[in-house]
């Protein structure tokens, strides 16, 4: 009688195919999709802290916005984290019927450089479409309030997702 291993393992498969499939297992399971991107803000003349709050806000929903249009069906958490020397601003939004909740812990009225990492979590619709949904809105809302910016990571990399549920 073969083993608990040999039932459920071919010999001929590759390790990495098991591990995509375990990962597919998984996210069925969850049916969570999950991207995350950073930004780089920075201008030296420095922009409105209330502007960058309406940026962000605006990012926020739009992009969970986006991805509702392309078929999820739930908001499992946006958040987002801006990060400057003298302080820092979180936001949420789990309800896109209620305005984002943004807790401003930022000592400056004029931001100058900040690290912005927006993160979305939405059911129903996989990785993949979550960073295409966010990507097609995120840099125009940015222009839009006009708020210089860089991409400087995008968290979607299908090798770490794959570890990180093994």
């Amino acid at each position: 009688m073969s083993g608990h291993h040999e039932d459920h393992h071919d010999e001929d498969e590759e390790p990495h195919d098991h591990d995509a499939f375990h990962l597919e297992m998984h996210r069925a399971v969850d049916e969570l999709g999950k991207y995350a991107i950073e930004i780089d803000i920075s201008s030296e003349e420095g922009i409105s802290k209330d502007v960058v709050k309406k940026a962000i806000a605006d990012a926020m929903l739009e992009s969970t916005l986006n991805c509702m249009r392309s078929g999820a069906d739930l908001i499992g958490h946006t958040k987002s984290f801006l990060l400057c020397s003298d302080g820092n601003i979180m936001s949420s939004l789990i309800d896109e019927s209620k305005p984002v909740k943004i807790k401003d812990n930022l000592e400056s009225d004029v931001i100058h450089d900040a690290k912005f990492i927006l993160h979305v979590i939405v059911h129903g619709i996989w990785d993949d479409k979550v960073r295409e949904c966010t990507l097609a809105v995120v840099p125009c809302i940015f222009e839009k309030w006009n708020v210089p910016y860089k991409v400087v990571a995008d968290y979607y990399d299908l090798e770490k997702s794959i570890a990180h549920h093994l």
